[in-house]
């Protein structure tokens, strides 16, 4: 029986301690810090993707924090809501380790 590339490659990754999970958790980090890095301001939307949690939660827990209020911007009452992404991140690790 021939070993197929595929199934070599599994073979290897899985002998150094990678599996296909390792694989994808480093790689969706990898994503998410340049992500991070090229965005200026994230909105309620990124909040919840960074976050994972509900609009909601995070109006009633974490938004109301006055560091959260440091760094958001709004043009107007009629205006999107805004966080600077880099502090922001900061914050938002302070809050969700505490």
């Amino acid at each position: 029986m021939a070993i197929q590339e595929n199934d070599l490659s599994l073979m290897v990754l899985e002998k150094t301690g990678l599996n296909k999970r390792v694989l994808l958790d480093r790689y969706d980090r990898l994503a998410q810090d340049t992500f991070r890095k090229r965005t200026l301001y994230w909105d309620i939307d990124d909040l919840v993707r960074e976050t994972r949690y509900s609009k909601a939660s995070l109006e009633k827990y974490i938004i109301c924090d006055p560091r959260m209020k440091e760094n958001q911007r709004q043009l107007g009452p009629r205006f999107k809501r805004v966080w600077l992404s880099e502090p922001t991140a900061i914050v938002l690790e302070e809050i969700l380790n505490n």
